[in-house]
């Protein structure tokens, strides 16, 4: 179907005859121009591994985190040096390991393999 307009463009007046086409069309327009920034690439250090650290008091090394002692690596009497491992604690399926804050003999180890424990109790006694 064709159809008649009349147009007016800066002052000058057009006929136009415009026919309707049934099938889409497609106009493609060059993207417009944009502009970016990036920032200049920093240098990432990797992150050291988190240790849980046990709490100390008196002497006493607690569970920074409830779980199942998976292995106790010291016996009473041992000396040991401050960062040595103690014993293995099993939480959320991650082994934690669980360092001697401070070095000394151990006195006394509360725990077992197998044992479960809670948030703040009693692992190992050092003096």
């Amino acid at each position: 179907m064709k159809r008649r307009f009349r147009v007016t463009v800066n002052g000058e007046t057009f006929t136009v005859e415009v026919e309707e086409v049934e099938e889409a069309s497609r106009v493609e327009t060059p993207p417009a121009p944009s502009q970016t920034t990036a920032e200049a690439p920093r240098r990432v250090e990797q992150a050291k591994r988190a240790r849980p650290k046990p709490a100390v008091t008196e002497g006493v090394v607690t569970a920074p985190i409830p779980g199942v002692v998976s292995e106790v690596r010291v016996s009473v009497g041992e000396a040991v040096e401050a960062g040595a491992p103690l014993l293995v604690l099993e939480a959320m399926k991650m082994e934690n390991e669980i360092y001697a804050p401070v070095a000394g003999v151990v006195k006394e180890v509360y725990v077992e393999t197998g044992q479960r424990v809670g948030r703040d109790e009693r692992l190992v006694l050092i003096s």
